[in-house]
This record gives C-alpha cells, sequence and structure tokens, in this order.
C-alpha cells in the first residue's frame, strides 16, 4: 500500500514508508496521540440522530487501516500542531489543505508547499514564485508578499520539492528527523 501511496501522489518511498506508531509520531511531534491518528487516518462519531458522522484525515496519510505513520505523515502533523499553536483552528487548517489542493493541485500540500502565516490568514509561497505569497484560508488565491513568517518553515529543509528533514526543536538545536538516517527516528 505505500508503495501505491507514494506513486498516486509523487512522493519518494523513503517519505511514505511506514516508521512510526501513531503515539510515536505524535511524541517527537509534540500532539496528543488521539489526535495525531485522526489527523493522519480521520475518523467517525454518532451524529445526534445516531447515524455515523466520518470525517476525513486533515492531512493524506496512511490509511484508515494502516497502524503506522510514515515521515511525511510525521512532517504533516508537526505543520498541524505548528499551524494550531499560532492560533488557527482544525478547521481553518482543513480548508487551508482543501484550497491548496485546489489551487496547486496537490495532494499533500503540507508537504510540498511553503506556508507562512500571520495568525490570521495563511499563505503558501507557489514553486519558483521568488516572493509572492497566496492566500489560502481568507482571501483565497489572492496575492501577497513575504513579508510575514511562519515559524514552521524554518525548520523543515526540501528536496525536489517535497519536505525531507525536519529540525523539531528549531535549527539552533542539533536534533533532526530524517527518515535516511536513524530509521527516521530523531538524532544528533
Amino acid at each position: 500500500m505505500t508503495t501505491e501511496l507514494a506513486r498516486t501522489v509523487g512522493l519518494p518511498e523513503a517519505l511514505a514508508a511506514p516508521r512510526y506508531s501513531f503515539a510515536e509520531a505524535a511524541r517527537i511531534a509534540r500532539a496528543r496521540p488521539a489526535a495525531t491518528r485522526r489527523w493522519i487516518a480521520g475518523y467517525s462519531y454518532r451524529g445526534e440522530g445516531g447515524e455515523r458522522v466520518r470525517k476525513p484525515p486533515v492531512a493524506k496519510g496512511a490509511p484508515p487501516a494502516e497502524r503506522s505513520a510514515s515521515f511525511a505523515d510525521l512532517v504533516e502533523v508537526a505543520a498541524i500542531r505548528g499551524l494550531l499553536d499560532i492560533g488557527l483552528s482544525i478547521q481553518g487548517i482543513r480548508v487551508i489543505v482543501e484550497n491548496c489542493r485546489d489551487l496547486f493541485q496537490s495532494e499533500r500540500p503540507l508537504l510540498s508547499h511553503r506556508f507562512r502565516t500571520d495568525g490570521r490568514d495563511a499563505f503558501v509561497q507557489p514553486h519558483g514564485t521568488g516572493s509572492e505569497l497566496v492566500s489560502v484560508l481568507r482571501g483565497k488565491g489572492n496575492t501577497a508578499w513575504d513579508e510575514v513568517l511562519g515559524p514552521f518553515l524554518g525548520t523543515v529543509d526540501y528536496e525536489d520539492e517535497w519536505v525531507h528533514r525536519w529540525w523539531p526543536g528549531g535549527r539552533e538545536r542539533s536534533v533532526v528527523v530524517d527518515p535516511r538516517y536513524g530509521y527516521g527516528l530523531p538524532v544528533v
């Protein structure tokens, strides 16, 4: 299934390979384990009338049957947690992800686009545009300039348009998560 998912979205196999339990991914990304599972695999609950309501995952992660998370899933959980930390709601983050999918035809925009936010709106820097930013939350599709700083953007390294390395404590700390080293666990 991992190879099929990687091929479907053009994701390198090393980023899509299962490496972490949901609890382990939550610990590394400093998120709650239950929230991590919901963000990656989605969830369902009983509605007021007793009908089953299904909420899709925030990110296009592991299928619900899988009991593990990939490096790509881990980075998406960290991005979601970071966006929540600066004041965006989970509903707003869902809108951001869907708008990016529509605007940029990207299945996993939290991995393949550089985000910036001012706490009220979110912006994406399309590949090859220099300092132009596109609003993906409030003014979907409107452009802005790169005056807004996204705290998460400075903690990831990109290769071939995908996040390949994450510095969970920031670049000033010597801990890095890279699926090619240390089995994808945080290493010094």
